[in-house]
């Protein structure tokens, strides 16, 4: 290779080359395993590979400025890679380490045991993980009695009808024979039939009297009255489980299953933490709850296992995001979510052969592409119906007749997960 350069400095990601290629054209080995919306694989008619998507956007981009052309492999355990006891390593890592091939695109993220064996391009990109499960099945919330009112109307309906009873207690001189703890609970007992709309038992003499327990009647009947309209309206509405919100909530659920990317750095590293939740995560291996896949196989994972509601999916945002996405594009329903919590945040970066000075070189062209905005935009035109199931609501209204599991809100209270 003949390289023209106005700089010497070749190692590192701050490197001063603004105006480099090649003299004459050459072909570059680069190694990709298919991961939407990065990029994805494609197979020609006559058996060779290609690479389309954002990041081979910005392969294509880097290629041109340099004048190189490339050829696509992928390795055969279609593996990012990991370090082996022999201090060998598999996957795409594995083929750039031997120099089995120039680049490999990942996107990969920055680990220090990656980083003696490859060097990284500038990061394109930044994600962090979260947990895709399946919606439960529309229900009654079983506190939906107590929506009607607020919890303020509810505390000043309390202190309303105490403070009548009191004032009762007040003006009227309890009868002879009778005790006062025992009278005063017959007042109470008298206002709370009254907001029950049952009638009176006790006789009410007294102009006084009669205007305390008037006024309170007609404060009754119009909370009863509101109460009871609410109460019809909220019958409709069905409560959307989505138990899963955290690290902790799937720890703490023994019949779910977490399932991460085989040899991603997220179960090794998180292998050899000691204390927390990530830890927790990490132990579920011990009892069976933590399974490895590789990626070609988590459409299929997600459309059964998780669909069924025993298992969920721990992977960057943006994948998570594709995947719902695409069961949005075939069945026009947000059967899935993710969770509220994102956690270990990782850069994304290319990888090329130790000291190989097209690594900078591309380093350079990443840069410009990323401060210009062109591969978030990438991204994003490259999920289609990104958006349609971010903001799916938990709550849903339905039109339907008054049934018994509506009135008796106790018998979905077995549907709960």
């Amino acid at each position: 290779m003949v390289w023209y350069s106005v700089s010497s400095h070749c190692s590192g990601l701050d490197t001063g080359l603004v105006s480099t290629g090649f003299m004459e054209a050459v072909s570059l080995v680069v190694s990709v395993v298919a991961w939407p919306p990065h990029h994805d694989v494609l197979v020609r008619e006559d058996g060779s590979l290609s690479v389309v998507g954002p990041v081979a956007n910005m392969l294509n981009t880097a290629a041109k400025s340099l004048n190189f052309t490339y050829s696509v492999v992928t390795p055969a355990d279609q593996h990012w890679g990991r370090k082996l006891g022999n201090g060998s390593w598999t996957g795409m890592i594995g083929q750039v380490a031997r120099k089995e091939v120039d680049i490999a695109l990942g996107p990969f993220g920055l680990t220090e045991e990656r980083s003696k064996v490859v060097d990284y391009t500038r990061s394109f990109f930044f994600d962090g993980r979260s947990i895709l499960s399946a919606k439960g099945l529309p229900e009654i919330d079983p506190w939906g009695f107590l929506f009607p009112l607020t919890p303020l109307v509810w505390i000043i309906l309390l202190a309303v009808m105490v403070a009548a009873c009191v004032a009762v207690v007040v003006l009227v001189q309890h009868p002879r024979g009778s005790g006062l703890v025992m009278w005063a609970s017959d007042l109470l007992y008298l206002h709370m039939r009254i907001i029950l709309r049952q009638d009176l038992t006790m006789r009410i003499d007294g102009v006084r009297v009669r205007c305390v327990v008037g006024s309170w009647l007609v404060v009754a009947m119009l909370a009863t009255w509101s109460y009871t309209g609410n109460l019809i309206s909220l019958l409709a509405v069905r409560h959307i489980p989505q138990p899963i919100q955290n690290i902790r909530d799937l720890v703490d659920q023994p019949g779910i299953s977490a399932v991460m990317l085989s040899n991603s750095i997220l179960p090794t590293i998180i292998s050899k933490m000691e204390i927390g939740d990530m830890k927790e995560l990490s132990d579920l291996r011990y009892v069976g709850r933590l399974k490895l896949a590789i990626f070609a196989d988590f459409p299929e994972i997600i459309d059964t296992l998780v669909r069924r509601g025993d298992h969920a999916i721990v992977d960057p945002n943006l994948s998570l995001d594709n995947f719902i996405a695409q069961n949005f594009a075939k069945t026009r329903r947000c059967d899935f979510y993710k969770s509220r919590q994102t956690f270990f945040i990782t850069q994304h970066c290319m990888v090329g052969q130790k000291g190989n000075p097209i690594v900078p070189a591309i380093s350079y062209r990443i840069r410009s592409l990323v401060e210009a905005g062109l591969y978030e935009y990438w991204l994003r035109n490259n999920i289609p119906f990104s958006s349609h199931c971010r903001y799916s609501p938990s709550k849903l209204t339905v039109r339907e007749p008054l049934a018994i599991r509506n009135l008796w809100v106790a018998t979905d209270l077995s549907r709960s997960p």
